[in-house]
């Protein structure tokens, strides 16, 4: 997107922020849900779901509506252009990490909406296998953020870190 916007807003970079804060939580804390699943599924009755369970199933859900108001600012305010200076192969590999993070930033949720409340084996398949390409995109983005900061001098990171 060729735009005159020169970096994010305030607005763009907090949910940055918090979303990929929810996102460390959902990784880390998803072992309580998992297993909570793995006894429904076997048929056994769950009195209350454990705060971590409720947490994870929540957080889910405010991540996906966070996740509409990002891109919901991306396309009426646009995103800065990359910065000058990257090959071709550099600027393939930033739009389709950007391309699949996004598709995940709703994909995860809405598949876990649809194994916790539809009950849908195939959401849940879709939730845990793509749980690895989330990761790996979420590893390329923080390493190609890291690399572009302290190997080619970009100060990108500043644009995730002081508004426009």
């Amino acid at each position: 997107m060729s735009n005159k916007v020169t970096g994010y807003n305030r607005t763009q970079i907090i949910l940055h922020w918090v979303i990929a804060a929810l996102l460390v939580f959902q990784f880390v804390g998803n072992g309580t849900i998992v297993g909570v699943y793995e006894l429904i599924n076997k048929g056994e009755t769950i009195e209350s779901l454990p705060i971590l369970a409720r947490g994870h199933i929540l957080l889910g859900i405010l991540i996906l509506t966070l996740a509409v108001w990002r891109v919901y600012l991306r396309l009426t305010r646009g995103a800065p252009d990359l910065p000058d200076g990257k090959s071709a192969a550099q600027k393939v590999i930033a739009k389709f990490t950007h391309i699949t993070l996004y598709a995940a930033i709703f994909i995860m949720p809405l598949s876990g909406i649809g194994a916790w409340f539809g009950g849908q084996e195939i959401a849940d398949t879709v939730h845990t296998t793509f749980k690895f390409v989330f990761l790996a995109s979420i590893a390329l983005h923080f390493v190609g953020a890291v690399y572009q900061q302290h190997v080619l001098k970009t100060n990108i990171i500043r644009r995730m870190t002081k508004a426009e």
